[in-house]
């Protein structure tokens, strides 16, 4: 049967034969991305991952109860070892294949098997990465298979190809990613208004993100920010295989995942994903980066100190007696990383257990454990906003600008924003001169279920030049006060018609 053009478009995307530069800078950076949280861990493996403690299956969260089998220490500890040192073999390249095949059901199994703080999205993204890596030929290249595969070989051999394929899978499970994340986001309408950024910017949920905090203030950047974000992961999986906005589309996503660690407190996601975004080099693109950096003179000592580790580590790799089976270095290596393991969480000895049992739990005091019962504290009335503005542009429903000086004839909005959950509430606006005398009083009736309310006022004739307050009011209560001045000549009433009034 003839092949048609589509046929043999679709086999060259597929099967065309490449060094795989970067399925193997993937296989070494990976690996060592996913197995830092678990690092984290280490001293928590029990209480986490064992029947001594209380591991929280992700079943268990839909009802289907404990599929998983818990073990007893003696056994989920040095296997929590073994899946370490195994990750790390496999960013080396030492039984790539075997070493992948041993960390992926691991990292697996105890990820599911702690859904509450281990069991994350990176954790999702993390294993379809560990999977397609475990079936790719990714250890061809810089690893210590390589070098102990070539070491018999006296002359030297040119760079080993493989088909593509593995790497196109990781390509196209980004570009499944991240379109399933913009449908879901099209659906969300607190995303394109910025409340859900903007309450995750001010949060320490992750860890702290000052660079968020403050960009949250700024709340016209955040629906911008919204639909960027969105339109760039619609088109990535359409723009990214395209020569001329392949880079623009790459670098977008190094863009947006660095933003979301300065903004938001991210770590470990957008370093897992910007190491799977290693796959997407090609061998072209490896030639052509490697004689950029050689001709700049500032990486060339980086270049030589690289080489010379490189060329230190291969003699040593080659220097292991043949005598010497990788694979039973290998197995005894996990052995002792159980051994060791199991060894150091019992010096560790976080849990009081001694020759007497497990520790005893301390009573509670009273008081505070009624207060953390019973407790429902009441929530202020300023705590329920979370800013008053004043200015005169609106994009995407957020005021886009702060003002504090205003002439007549425009439009002045004062915007309030409120900390959800919140009650029906009695918002006023009152209109004030410097001595207190109020010229303005608006009222207004704010639902539960709104999250920000707009008090529009003209500067017209009755307001002379000089300073004005704008006071935000809740529960006869003051929350806010805005200073503002009026420049300018007021309009002549009589002169004119339709002349703005207040």
């Amino acid at each position: 049967m003839k092949k048609t053009p589509q046929s043999n478009l679709l086999n060259d995307f597929f099967f065309r034969e490449e060094t795989p530069f970067g399925l193997a800078l993937a296989r070494i950076v990976v690996p060592l991305a996913v197995s830092v949280p678990m690092w984290f861990r280490l001293p928590r493996v029990r209480e986490l991952f064992t029947s001594d403690g209380t591991p929280t299956q992700l079943f268990e969260l839909f009802g289907n109860g404990n599929v998983l089998p818990v073990f007893s220490p003696a056994i989920a500890v040095p296997l929590y070892g073994v899946m370490l040192l195994c990750l790390l073999f496999a960013s080396m390249g030492f039984r790539t294949r075997l070493s992948f095949l041993i960390a992926t059901p691991l990292y697996v199994y105890f990820n599911l098997l702690d859904a509450i703080g281990t069991m994350t999205k990176y954790s999702v993204i993390g294993t379809h990465l560990l999977i397609l890596l475990t079936v790719s030929q990714s250890g061809m290249i810089w690893s210590v298979d390589a070098i102990l595969n070539r070491r018999k070989n006296v002359l030297p051999q040119p760079p080993p190809k493989t088909a593509v394929w593995a790497a196109r899978l990781i390509q196209l499970l980004f570009c499944f990613v991240y379109f399933g994340a913009a449908v879901t986001k099209i659906q969300t309408a607190e995303f394109f208004t910025g409340e859900q950024m903007r309450y995750w910017m001010l949060s320490n949920w992750n860890y702290n993100n000052p660079v968020g905090e403050q960009m949250a203030l700024w709340s016209w950047i955040l629906p911008v920010s919204a639909y960027c974000a969105v339109v760039w992961e619609m088109l990535f999986a359409f723009l990214v295989f395209q020569k001329r906005t392949r880079v623009l589309m790459i670098g977008l996503g190094v863009m947006f995942h660095f933003m979301t660690w300065v903004t938001l407190g991210l770590y470990i996601f957008p370093t897992i994903c910007i190491s799977g975004y290693l796959a997407f080099i090609t061998e072209e693109d490896f030639i052509r980066i490697r004689s950029t950096l050689r001709r700049w003179r500032a990486t060339q000592p980086v270049a030589r100190l690289t080489a010379a580790a490189g060329a230190q580590f291969e003699k040593t790799v080659a220097g292991i007696p043949s005598w010497s089976p990788a694979l039973v270095t290998w197995g005894l290596l996990l052995a002792v990383a159980s051994v060791a393991m199991t060894e150091g969480e019992r010096l560790f000895n976080i849990y009081g257990v001694s020759a007497s049992g497990k520790m005893r739990l301390t009573e509670m005091d009273t008081e505070r454990a009624s207060h953390m019962i019973n407790g429902a504290a009441e929530v202020r009335e300023k705590d329920k906003f979370f800013s008053f503005d004043i200015g005169t542009v609106m994009i995407g429903n957020q005021l886009a600008n702060r003002r504090t000086e205003f002439t007549y004839g425009e439009l002045m909005i004062a915007q309030c924003n409120l900390n959800p959950p919140h009650e029906d509430m009695v918002v006023e606006c009152v209109l004030m001169d410097t001595e207190d005398h109020v010229i303005e009083h608006s009222t207004e009736i704010v639902t539960r279920d709104m999250l920000r309310y707009n008090f529009v006022y003209t500067i017209g004739s009755n307001l002379l030049p000089g300073q004005y307050q704008m006071i935000l009011r809740s529960g006869r209560n003051e929350v806010y006060r805005r200073g503002f001045r009026v420049t300018g000549t007021p309009p002549d009433l009589i002169l004119k018609e339709g002349v703005l009034t207040n």
